[in-house]
């Protein structure tokens, strides 16, 4: 399972380097256009900023099974190997409740999105193809706390 979650995650650093590079792309044609022709690219903003959500959702799963996450290690450092490897197993699972919560809220706001038909301001798309990178993204993030959570019951030694 680890093996696959592995390549998704490999295919998840494409994802990120191909969505960053169109951001960049549309933000630079957006300035050109104001500057050049004196007009905005308003759809520009709405795709971007929609972009940015996803990517930091995925980038937010990536450093979850990592661990890169701000911690307070004041108190796991300071006890046995053992209390440690419980701590920190403790809260993976906690923090993959958290998120847990966070997909059942997300798609609760998918849902009303898709309900009263919400469309974007500039594109006139639905906002629920975009909510989606809520509960989507908390998924990722939920799995990757527990694939951490699980390699860390795997490891000899904290």
């Amino acid at each position: 399972m680890l093996k696959f979650y592995d390549s998704v995650e490999n295919f998840f650093k494409w994802i990120l380097v191909i969505s960053l590079a169109a951001m960049a792309i549309l933000n630079f044609a957006n300035v050109l256009s104001r500057y050049v022709l004196h007009a905005s690219l308003s759809f520009t903003e709405e795709i971007t900023t929609n972009i940015f959500v996803f990517n930091t959702f995925i980038g937010a799963a990536m450093g979850a099974r990592r661990g890169a996450h701000l911690g307070l290690s004041i108190i796991s450092d300071r006890v046995n190997a053992k209390t440690r490897k419980s701590m920190l197993f403790s809260m993976n699972l906690i923090s993959a409740g958290l998120f847990a919560i966070l997909i059942y809220l997300g798609y609760g706001m998918v849902k009303s999105q898709f309900k009263f038909g919400q469309t974007t301001a500039a594109l006139g798309l639905p906002e629920w193809w975009f909510g989606m990178a809520i509960p989507i993204g908390a998924f990722f993030i939920m799995f990757s706390f527990l694939v951490a959570g699980i390699e860390i019951l795997g490891k000899e030694e904290i």
